[in-house]
């Protein structure tokens, strides 16, 4: 087995980028989910909502953000922050961010038609999401709940073949794409080691509707969670991945081999 895709996403619930190289942390990725977008509720959004945030892409560059639709582009330093602190609310948890720049707030707005504000993950402050299965805490960027998504290439096999139309595997938001022979076996992975790494498993990864929505349109369709949902509900969830932690940080490319320990 074998890496075949990484996969950030700087801004929560917008498209990511694939990268050879990167570096993987206890929180996630590095600036993985260190941006969010809130509304003037201080709720905050992602594709569930508006699913035209995945016409979005976002990007690291060096040393800035860059965030793309269609033909337009903006960018920031990654260390570019405001004075003000406020609590945003991530389902259970709770998280320290920061404002960033009102030119951004104004990009994000005028685009999406609705007031909207971009934050950043205030790095002083952890943020904490009680892991059930390991009944213990773990510092999370601000993802919904865990840092990394794993997916095995023969998962993404299985659920093609059943589809009329397939799909690509940014359907389902993984972090860490690996080549694998059965599918799902990432469900039952206890551990495992990845160029300087090494990954622990916190449990399959219960989908919501954004796997629905089509990333090229910005629009909810009817599939896969239709046709997963013949073959991967139980307990009334839909499963399609798994959630991992990294217990020893370091960098991972693509084409590293994965141990199963």
């Amino acid at each position: 087995m074998m890496v075949k895709n990484i996969i950030i996403y700087p801004v929560k619930s917008l498209g990511g980028s694939s990268k050879h190289l990167w570096e993987a942390t206890s929180i996630g990725f590095k600036h993985d989910r260190q941006w969010l977008l809130v509304d003037e509720n201080n709720n905050f959004i992602t594709q569930r909502e508006i699913p035209r945030l995945s016409l979005f892409s976002g990007d690291i560059v060096g040393d800035n953000v860059e965030v793309s639709f269609q033909n337009q582009k903006i960018s920031w330093p990654i260390d570019q922050r405001g004075k003000n602190k406020q609590t945003v609310k991530i389902w259970d948890d709770q998280a320290i961010v920061v404002d960033v720049d009102l030119r951004l707030d104004a990009f994000f707005s005028d685009i999406l038609e609705t007031k909207v504000f971009l934050l950043k993950q205030d790095s002083s402050v952890s943020r904490q999401h009680f892991v059930t299965t390991k009944n213990k805490n773990i510092n999370v960027n601000l993802a919904d709940g865990y840092p990394y998504l794993v997916l095995g290439t023969s998962s993404m096999n299985l659920i093609n073949s059943k589809l009329e139309k397939p799909i690509d595997f940014n359907r389902f938001r993984p972090n860490i794409v690996i080549e694998t022979h059965e599918a799902h076996e990432e469900d039952f992975y206890k551990s495992a080691k990845i160029g300087d790494t090494l990954f622990e498993n916190v449990k399959p990864c219960a989908r919501c509707q954004i796997i629905n929505v089509d990333p090229y349109q910005g629009i909810f369709l009817k599939e896969p969670i239709k046709t997963l949902s013949k073959y991967r509900k139980f307990d009334n969830k839909i499963y399609f991945g798994t959630n991992m932690m990294c217990t020893k940080s370091g960098i991972i490319s693509v084409g590293d081999p994965v141990t199963l320990l």
